[in-house]
């Protein structure tokens, strides 16, 4: 095999890996181990053995006898063989490893890359939403688990970077949902980044079929199982080889959260090949594809503000009313009040926590520009005040009183600095910010927690702006 087969190769076969993510002091590893994939899920297996790999840990809490050990098997490849499309099949590759540092400065707008944006992203988002099949729902989550392309994640700089691989392959975008089809569920996640690399050859193992389209695009097809401790999930996908560069991988199982520890297997893809070959062929996910006028922004992932998830699961229907309830009352709001924009009311469910509704604005007025966090939960006790004689008592809430209702209103306000990190991963100035904030317990556990921010010389809303907001007339959760 040719070093430049070889090195295509490589680069088709990284993106079905075995992918591991660490967070470590300054950034995050991401490691992969690239594995061999049947030609079927099917094969005979007095044909095909499988391959398998085995690791175990030992904490310092557990006697070693007591660890578990951790087994992750595929499928052999069979070869020789034929595959569909191919008219040639090369033998397939022995396991490898590979890992690289990011430095968590994903960006939207990284001008290395040129081809993508939040526009692109907000568009590609769309497309593939309004592409699935009209019988398969996307379960109601967060914006970031919702099928939405992420900021672009790649190295800062070219150091350190996996030996064949360059910064183009690694710079990817990528969106996860969940999928319900006759009442089975299933997980489909897109990957997507742009490639200059010729289209590999056809390696037994990493595909059952290869498609050429109209415009000379290939799209490469799996359909194939893995077993985690002895846990069986089954996998479909299809990898485009753009002929602009655009590389795009769809991948879909039949767990609810892409098969890790707690999954769930329905025992059914919700996709099929064919589905799964027109959602990567889509012209509106190339990277030359420009972006549609009038392509709505991306809603904002956000994060709840209660200790413990506790509370009711909110569906859409509830989230759409809490939103309603905001919209309606902002507009009684006292003259003088900041402009928090159309979008107000827009709530979408917290990032990882289905009982929190949540969404993050911009505040303005007469020049004055600040961050607005909006926060509504259920099942949260109600508050009591603190021991000011307690030596661990730090002067935070300001004040906590109980209203005529019985529901608790705690106001706070803080002083701090920011460092932000740019593209490179060095820090930039820091800059001295205020926050105030105004959360309003209710006697059935609703707690609705309303916070702003801003750098000086900007100021945050008042509280009792805050505090209209965090008391209106409807936010509650029954």
């Amino acid at each position: 095999m040719s070093k430049e087969q070889t090195d295509s190769s490589r680069a088709e076969k990284w993106t079905f890996a075995l992918t591991v993510v660490s967070l470590i002091a300054g950034g995050t590893v991401v490691a992969g181990l690239v594995d061999r994939w049947s030609s079927s899920p099917s094969d005979d297996i007095s044909v095909a053995s499988s391959s398998s790999i085995s690791m175990t840990s030992t904490p310092d809490e557990m006697a070693p006898e007591d660890v578990p050990e951790f087994s992750y098997v595929t499928p052999s490849a069979v070869y020789p063989t034929t595959i569909p499309g191919c008219e040639s099949v090369e033998a397939p590759e022995e396991d490898s490893f590979f890992s690289y540092i990011l430095d968590g400065s994903d960006t939207y707008d990284d001008p290395r890359f040129p081809w993508f944006s939040s526009a692109k992203a907000a568009a590609m988002s769309d497309a593939v939403k309004q592409a699935l099949p009209k019988d398969v729902e996307l379960k109601f989550a967060s914006p970031g688990n919702s099928l939405q392309f992420g900021p672009i994640s790649a190295p800062s700089n070219t150091d350190g970077l996996p030996g064949g691989f360059s910064l183009e392959e690694l710079a990817s975008t990528t969106a996860s949902g969940t999928l319900i089809r006759d009442g089975k569920i299933g997980a489909l996640s897109l990957m997507l980044h742009s490639s200059s690399d010729p289209i590999p050859s056809c390696v037994a193992g990493s595909l059952v079929e290869r498609r050429v389209l109209a415009d000379q695009s290939v799209v490469d097809l799996q359909d194939t199982w893995t077993e985690t401790n002895g846990v069986r999930t089954l996998n479909r996908s299809a990898m485009l080889y753009g002929a602009d560069g655009t590389r795009i991988q769809a991948y879909v199982n039949d767990t609810n959260n892409d098969g890790g520890r707690d999954a769930e297997s329905s025992g059914v893809v919700p996709l099929t090949l064919d589905e799964l070959a027109t959602l990567v062929a889509m012209p509106q996910l190339l990277v030359t594809t420009p972006v549609p006028p009038g392509t709505a922004p991306l809603q904002t992932d956000c994060g709840g503000w209660a200790d413990e998830s506790s509370g009711r699961e909110l569906d859409r229907g509830i989230v759409d009313a809490l939103g309603d309830a905001l919209r309606s009352g902002w507009h009684a709001a006292a003259p003088g009040a900041p402009d928090l924009g159309s979008q107000l009311g827009d709530l979408v469910l917290a990032e990882n926590d289905t009982t929190t509704a949540c969404q993050d604005l911009v505040a303005r007025s007469d020049g004055n520009e600040s961050r607005l966090s909006i926060s509504i939960t259920s099942g949260q006790p109600l508050p009591t005040p603190p021991n000011k004689y307690d030596p661990s008592y730090d002067g935070h809430p300001l004040s906590m009183v109980t209203a005529e209702d019985g529901s608790v209103i705690e106001r706070d306000e803080r002083h701090y600095a920011t460092v932000p990190m740019t593209n490179d991963g060095s820090k930039a100035e820091s800059t001295q910010e205020m926050s105030r904030s105004v959360v309003v317990t209710r006697p059935n556990g609703t707690q609705v927690s309303v916070s702003s921010s801003a750098a000086i010389p900007n100021d945050p809303m008042t509280f009792e702006q805050l505090e209209f907001l965090a008391t209106t007339e409807g936010l509650e959760i029954r």
